[in-house]
Formats: structure tokens, sequence, C-alpha cells
């Protein structure tokens, strides 16, 4: 696998003026993005969030997940930090892309959980994979992670591929009655160390959103 830094510049967001690195992953032709606040090449664990791409959720404002609001509510704690760390990472509906995607809601719609509708179309529950968060920390100069997550699963698979993750920070916002139940799977299914009462309802986040 081969990562190639492509260019920087600055990114201008509701929260904080951050630095934008492009990447592209040679095998599969795809772009990433990683975004920067302050100095993170210093050696001491960056607070951070690796996420992967919700087009639903992250520019449609869907109420479907709760991506969107984290990928907002990660921004501001690094902006109110001051340093910090976001990878954005291309890889739509845990892995399976976008039109698929469509379809497993097509099955949510008449039913079905968001793993069982993944395990209709053929996928396993997750697809994603985080080898190429790696190269992109070790190009930044970033050697350990404070990361932003509800997933234990998550915090294995980067540490299983070398990143060093020296705690984990919960990030749980955007509860609304239209993704309670995804919530509830996420948590009884994929082991998410959450519960619903932890959550920062919908209507509270900084940023409206509409239904």
């Amino acid at each position: 696998m081969t990562i190639r830094y492509i260019a920087a510049s600055r990114l201008p967001t509701p929260w904080a003026t951050f630095t934008m690195h492009g990447f592209e992953d040679e095998a599969t032709g795809k772009d990433h993005v990683v975004l920067t606040l302050g100095e993170v090449g210093d050696g001491q664990p960056v607070l951070g969030r690796v996420h992967s791409e919700c087009l639903t959720g992250d520019a449609l404002f869907s109420m479907r997940c709760d991506c969107g609001y984290q990928l907002q509510e990660a921004l501001k704690r690094i902006a109110e930090a001051g340093r910090g760390v976001l990878l954005y990472l291309r890889q739509e509906g845990r892995g399976i892309g976008l039109l698929n995607k469509i379809r497993a809601y097509h099955l949510q719609d008449q039913g079905a959980d968001t793993v069982e509708a993944n395990e209709q179309l053929g996928f396993s529950a997750d697809l994603r994979r985080y080898d190429l968060c790696l190269p992109m920390l070790e190009h930044l100069g970033i050697d350990s992670l404070r990361l932003m997550t509800n997933n234990p699963r998550k915090v294995e698979a980067l540490t299983r591929v070398g990143v060093d993750v020296v705690e984990r920070v919960g990030l749980t916002t955007g509860l609304n009655p239209h993704n309670e139940h995804y919530l509830s799977t996420k948590a009884g299914k994929l082991g998410h160390m959450m519960a619903l009462g932890d959550f920062t309802p919908a209507s509270d986040v900084d940023i409206e959103r509409k239904p």
C-alpha cells in the first residue's frame, strides 16, 4: 500500500482555521483528507478522530445516523483544545459504498437494523480499513492519539496497524427520534461503548440541522 502526500492548504471553518492535507491511496485511487490544528508533531499525544465519510450525514444533514453530529463535535473539541487532528477517510457506509448504503437504508426502511441490512446484502457489518492511517500520521509527525470514538473495535484496529492510541475519548452527540434504534444497534450488536442517556440531543448541537 502506498499513501502519497499531495498538498496542504488553509481551511476556515465555523470552529477554527485548520490546515487541510490531501493524500492519495495509489492502490485504490481514493483521496483522503487530514485536518490539523496547532502543533501536532511535538511528540505529545494529539486529540484526534478517525472519521469515515458519510455523505448523507456529513453533507446532507441526515438524522438517520450520528456521523455528521460527531464530525461537528470533533472539530469543535479540537478547536477548543487549540490542537488536534481529524482523518477523513473515503470509505462510505462502513466500507460498502454509497449505492450499497442506499440499498441498506431501503432494507432498514423495511425493518432491518443496520447490521442485518449489511448482511442481507452479502457484506459483513463493517468493512472499513485503517492501515492507511499510519503513514498519514507519520507524515504529520504524530506519534500517538487521544482518540475520539465510542467504538472499541476502531481502537483495536488502529492499534493493530501500529497507531498508538493512548486514550479513548467518548463522543456522544446527535441523538434524535430518527437514529435512536440505529444507536441502540451500534451499542448492542457492534459493541460501541455508549448508552442513550449519555447523548447530547441533536437540538443542542451548535450548527442547526434541518430534518
